[in-house]
């Protein structure tokens, strides 16, 4: 498995997916770094000898922050960082295989994060999470995903735009951060329009699928929350750690990302109450229609089974029986069957069983 799965709930793989067994994804690696002259790709080879210069301590006073992306990453790409940037085997074997829970952990010299971004595959009305992982330094960013992620365009477009904003990895770290938890939001716009649709029936979805698409979304919503819960307490940790790259006048802006994911999870929660109490309503209609048709069902055996216990008793085969050869005896029994039986139907309708 490539890393930056996409996840959905259906699934648990994105539609985009292919077997790396089958056929393996060429990667893209993509460099920049800041110049005088502003945001500019460089070649990977620079990028690269400029990250071992900072780790050997022959850097600038003020380094270049460098930014490297690799999209679609395979075997190659796993052996480019372990080998050319010198990460950790454990993360990068975490970067190559993917699946990971998002996380924060610690090495010497820079750390590695785990997250996820959201979107709606508008094709299959579905929520889509695409992994995302990064190696931060002291100047540098290296984001690591298998599926594209909008976000990341965003963040080099603004970083392109106001140079002076991001001076630092901290910087760059929090713009990424924060524009994937601010993705988030149309993804609960999105839920929360679904969830309004079908408690007020307007979706044209019989009952049965109606139910259908609870249980669905209520299975994204499962799968959403598992994934912003740990995110959340990923960004509070980076707020109590002392973490280099984070900035004191950073943290305000962290606090903020904090802030949303927490307001993420929350209204996640509200919408799985209000889909349960939605479920929980459904079912107790059908099952309240269900009695109602049962009891419809009981008064009317009630005076068939009237009507047939006449019919019984006229029908018996005795020689001396009442009536056995009275010429109105049949339109005796008629009229009694339908007496009783309009009698019954009138004790049931007052009753409004029928």
């Amino acid at each position: 498995m490539t890393a930056g799965a996409q996840l959905d709930s259906e699934s648990v793989l994105g539609p985009e997916y292919e077997d790396p067994s089958a056929v393996e994804p060429r990667a893209r690696i993509s460099a920049y770094a800041e110049t005088v002259t502003g945001v500019h790709a460089i070649a990977l080879t620079d990028a690269v000898a400029a990250i071992k210069r900072g780790r050997q301590g022959k850097q600038p006073e003020d380094p270049p922050l460098l930014w490297i992306d690799i999209a679609a990453p395979g075997g190659t790409e796993g052996e480019f960082l372990r080998h050319q940037l010198g990460f950790h085997p454990l993360a990068v074997e975490d970067t190559v295989r993917g699946r990971q829970r998002p996380k924060i952990d610690r090495y010497p010299g820079y750390y590695f994060l785990v997250v996820y971004s959201a979107r709606i595959n508008r094709k299959r009305d579905r929520m889509a999470l695409n992994e995302l992982h990064a190696f931060i330094g002291d100047n540098y960013v290296i984001t690591v995903h298998d599926h594209k992620i909008e976000e990341l365009k965003e963040v080099l477009a603004r970083w392109r735009a106001v140079p002076a904003r991001y001076r630092s990895a901290g910087t760059l770290a929090h713009a990424v951060l924060d524009m994937v938890v601010d993705g988030y939001f149309p993804v609960l716009d999105h839920f929360s329009e679904r969830v309004g649709r079908l408690e007020e029936g307007t979706d044209g979805k019989t009952r049965h699928e109606a139910l259908q698409e609870m249980l669905s979304m209520r299975r994204e919503l499962v799968l959403f929350r598992r994934m912003v819960g740990p995110e959340r307490e990923l960004i509070g940790s980076l707020l109590k750690r002392d973490i280099p790259f984070l900035e004191p006048e950073m943290l305000p802006y962290f606090q903020d990302v904090h802030d949303h994911a927490i307001r993420v999870a929350e209204e996640i929660d509200t919408l799985r109450d209000l889909l349960t109490g939605a479920m929980e309503g459904q079912l107790s209609l059908a099952s309240n229609q269900l009695n109602e048709t049962m009891r419809v069902m009981a008064a009317w055996s009630i005076i068939l089974m009237a009507m047939a216990w006449i019919a019984g008793i006229y029908g018996m085969n005795f020689e001396r029986m009442p009536e056995l050869h009275w010429p109105w005896g049949y339109a005796w029994a008629l009229g009694l069957m339908f007496a009783v039986g309009a009698l019954l139907f009138g004790y049931f309708r007052r009753k409004q069983w029928v």
